[in-house]
């Protein structure tokens, strides 16, 4: 039998457990499971960690579906939950104050949070262009460019330079 590394295997159950609780794409406003996988493979074969990747994948969860962040936190363990956490949507707040707040949430929680988020981002980017959004296009680049003037110096993971990057480029 081969041995493959725990990550893998915490990746695959982290999938499972994904397509099992994310609702049908006809109830979302775009197709979010894809997006969730995109992100996390983005991270894993960027080489992040553990609780990175799987963050990753989770990082709709909470807001998309019924699964609450102690579930994630019993199967995956309190860092990936408080990774999905930083990056969930506060519901309560006015519409126009969620995503601000929710960036500097992650930047606060610290940079594993706002790696997951500059991930995010950089999918949805690259989505919108594709399909044309100018509205998702334009929310993107306010989004990248809050959380790019909120990340302390001392965030100088790549992804940053890499989010500075597919902002700047006007195609996809």
């Amino acid at each position: 039998m081969i041995n493959f590394p725990s990550t893998d295997r915490d990746v695959e159950e982290a999938l499972r457990f994904l397509s099992k609780n994310m609702p049908d794409a006809e109830r979302l406003e775009k197709p979010t499971l894809l997006h969730s996988v995109r992100v996390g493979v983005y991270l894993y074969n960027h080489g992040y960690e553990r609780s990175i990747v799987l963050a990753g994948l989770l990082h709709d969860l909470i807001e998309d579906s019924t699964v609450t962040a102690k579930e994630i936190a019993n199967d995956f363990g309190n860092d990936v939950a408080d990774l999905v956490k930083a990056n969930t949507k506060n519901e309560n707040l006015p519409k126009e104050n969620r995503y601000e707040e929710l960036l500097q949430r992650c930047v606060q929680d610290g940079e594993q949070a706002s790696i997951v988020k500059a991930a995010d981002i950089i999918d949805n980017l690259i989505t919108y262009r594709k399909i044309n959004s100018e509205e998702g296009i334009n929310n993107m680049l306010q989004f990248g460019t809050i959380l790019l003037k909120l990340k302390p110096k001392d965030y100088t993971d790549k992804i940053f330079e890499e989010l500075d990057s597919v902002m700047n480029k006007t195609t996809i």
